[in-house]
């Protein structure tokens, strides 16, 4: 690529002489033959000039303007180590593929978008049909992540949270845990909607027969729902062989609560929870957990949307992020 002294050197002047008249200052004095001869010079090598060279460059690198927004407010992303991953993740694909993003969350339960037309959009989290509507105001392509409310109009990441639960109670059994309870959450806590987690962990230990209704307690995915609901509805000597949690951050706040209760674990029950956030492997004991790659389901959501404008794709894809079981010290074999 050319530079002012390639056309210094070619027209026989000074590199300032040159960059004060391709930078049109009215101020130098030259004659019009040398004016001339470094116009002609810099057309010969085809210079740009470095105020275009940015223009240009920066339209090159703006492909897709992309309205990001989640279903719950920055204060719960904030709180919840899977939703800062999957956000994480989102940044850094963001970043590399020098996208044009808007943020959005959900306030008091609505959505405050500023721009009016976007190339897509990626909804995390779960989204009802008016908000689907809403998001089709701002674009026809959509991504969904975390959830797939239509898998025949959009494009999805997920992960299989049935095969996560069946894959979790045949663990649990080969250990030689029948009994088995559930802590779980719902998206909204006054929600009638049942989670995936909690349906499938229903139907697969009624296959076996084994289903106890008095083991399952259901708050919020959180730390403090975790805690609240052994402290209320879990006493010593009443407990099932194990439980499964919802996720991690509700196992911590269910440890604390064991402990304060005499109910250690895993002697005296046995607990496996989702997402293996990084807080895991330092609790007492350390748990076992089924990894989520909620950063890589970040990165591929990003990935994803971009291969659908580029390719003008019209077929929507789903696709199901591999789980990996962590075995640590939380879970030991019945004896």
């Amino acid at each position: 690529m050319a530079t002012i002294k390639d056309i210094a050197e070619l027209a026989g002047v000074s590199p300032a002489t040159v960059s004060r008249v391709l930078n049109g200052d009215k101020e130098i004095s030259v004659r019009e033959e040398t004016r001339k001869k470094i116009y002609e010079a810099a057309e010969e090598l085809e210079y740009i000039p470095l105020k275009e060279k940015y223009s240009k460059r920066s339209k090159e690198l703006i492909k897709y303007k992309v309205l990001i927004v989640s279903s719950f407010t920055d204060k719960t992303e904030f709180e919840d180590p899977y939703y800062l991953s999957i956000r994480f993740g989102i940044n850094q694909e963001v970043k590399e593929q020098e996208l044009e993003i808007e943020k959005v969350y959900k306030v008091n339960g609505s959505y405050s978008i500023l721009g009016t037309a976007f190339d897509g959009v990626i909804g995390i989290g779960s989204f009802n049909q008016d908000e689907q509507a809403l998001l089709k105001r701002y674009s026809e392509s959509i991504l969904f992540l975390d959830s797939s409310p239509d898998q025949d109009a959009y494009d999805s990441v997920v992960v299989d949270l049935d095969r996560v639960i069946v894959r979790m109670v045949d663990y649990l059994h080969e250990k030689g845990h029948r009994r088995i309870g559930y802590l779980g959450g719902r998206e909204a806590f006054e929600s009638a909607e049942i989670d995936q987690r909690e349906e499938t962990f229903i139907r697969y230990m009624n296959k076996f027969g084994a289903l106890d209704p008095k083991h399952i307690h259901i708050g919020s995915f959180s730390i403090d729902s975790g805690y609240e609901l052994v402290k209320k509805h879990i006493e010593k000597d009443k407990t099932p062989d194990a439980y499964i949690i919802a996720n991690d951050s509700m196992a911590i706040g269910a440890l604390r609560a064991f402990s304060e209760k005499g109910i250690h674990v895993p002697n005296d029950v046995s607990i496996i929870s989702i997402n293996d956030i990084p807080t895991a492997k330092f609790t007492m004991p350390p748990l076992t957990t089924v990894k989520i790659h909620s950063e890589d389901m970040g990165s591929l959501a990003v990935r994803m949307l971009i291969d659908r404008l580029s390719n003008k794709r019209r077929v929507a894809v789903k696709s199901s992020v591999a789980v990996e079981l962590i075995e640590r010290e939380s879970v030991v074999v019945k004896k």
